[in-house]
């Protein structure tokens, strides 16, 4: 695999539980992938999206902190990428 990967995801996103998330990690070593995968705590799914009010469940939210940390990561990520 030659693509380079960047997973953002919420610790308490009830749709991508860590099996998951352990899972992917397992394939992407097994593909020799340049691959990372950030875990932000106290975030859920929607994390980035201000739109995203809880009302589908408390662990569907907008977290600012996080999204500006994973805002962060992807510039980072990218800037890398393209640099390399």
């Amino acid at each position: 695999m030659k693509a380079k990967v960047l997973v953002c995801t919420g610790a308490d996103d009830p749709l991508v539980p860590p099996e998951q998330v352990n899972a992917f990690q397992k394939e992407m070593r097994k593909a020799g992938a340049d691959w990372q995968v950030i875990s932000y705590g106290g975030a859920g799914h929607s994390f980035t999206n201000p739109a995203a009010d809880g009302s589908m469940g408390p662990n569907f939210k907008y977290h600012e902190p996080t999204d500006r940390r994973a805002w962060t990561a992807m510039q980072y990520f990218l800037a890398e990428a393209f640099t390399l």
